[in-house]
């Protein structure tokens, strides 16, 4: 035994690098049996199944960056002279390639935070569209307008540079696997109509979404368990907007992403027939 000892010790004075490694792994270990741990005392709790996964998700955040900079102390003085070197390198490379890494920096944050994928309704400024191709460099989209609140596709394509995802704030609005939850607005001139319109707003959007009503509710349901917040209610319904003295009804419902540009094409029928109605008792 006290050779095997003396074997080890030698081996650990000839080269360093083994006794760094060996706390490491023994570190990795000490992590799993934390997160183990921290996992079963967190089943054991009377709460619900989505705020189980909440505290899952947070405990693992705080383990994992404990770890990172545990095993980076660890580390450092065994690779400072390296750490020189490669930063030294890495500065002149940034230096002759910032707009290339930066977008490919980009091209590694959508996957590693899987922001969005292919097929997706995304919103980034006033660039709109579906989602066609998501590369390392750039994404290209196709592109939703001309209007800003249109659903309607222009044709054109746009490919947008990945650098933009790090400085830009995006929104995915197909987060909800096949299914979002859109709203759709429309300028009420005369107060005393507001009632009419927003029943006629209701029941056409009760009519649309009863199909896929329930199947919508599953899929986003399962999605907030999964992140572990509470489940929003999607069923169709009316806000009143007042902004800058000007009267609006607002719509909100569960759509299929699929079928968006054609809902919102039913909805601007409703209301330009109902604006005939409101100018024909008018003129009456």
């Amino acid at each position: 035994m006290e050779n095997f000892l003396n074997q080890i010790n030698s081996l650990m004075l000839k080269y360093p690098y083994t006794k760094t490694a060996v706390f490491s792994c023994l570190l990795l270990v000490f992590y799993y049996i934390v997160r183990f741990l921290f996992y079963s005392n967190i089943e054991k709790k009377k709460i619900s199944r989505s705020e189980k996964n909440f505290f899952k998700k947070k405990s693992e955040q705080y383990l994992r960056y404990f770890f990172v900079l545990v095993l980076f102390l660890l580390w450092f003085a065994q690779l400072q002279v390296f750490f020189v070197s490669i930063f030294a390198i890495a500065a002149a490379i940034v230096l002759a390639f910032k707009e290339l890494i930066m977008c490919l920096t980009g091209g590694l944050l959508i996957r590693s935070a899987n922001t969005f994928k292919t097929g997706d309704r995304i919103e980034m400024k006033e660039l709109r569209g579906f989602v066609l191709e998501k590369g390392l460099l750039a994404t290209k989209v196709l592109e939703l307008g001309p209007e800003s609140n249109s659903q309607q596709t222009t044709g054109d394509i746009i490919t947008i540079p990945n650098s933009l995802m790090l400085s830009q704030a995006l929104k995915n609005e197909s987060y909800f696997k096949g299914y979002s939850i859109k709203s759709f607005h429309f300028r009420v001139s005369n107060s005393k109509e507001f009632d009419v319109l927003e029943e006629k707003l209701l029941n056409l959007a009760n009519e649309i979404s009863q199909s896929y009503l329930e199947e919508a509710k599953k899929s986003i349901a399962k999605f907030c368990e999964k992140e572990g917040f509470v489940i929003p209610s999607i069923a169709a319904r009316t806000k009143i907007i007042v902004e800058d003295d000007k009267l609006m009804a607002l719509i909100k419902l569960p759509v299929i992403n699929s079928e968006v540009g054609d809902i919102e094409q039913k909805f601007n029928r409703l209301y330009l027939d109902w604006l005939k109605e409101t100018e024909s008792v008018s003129a009456s």
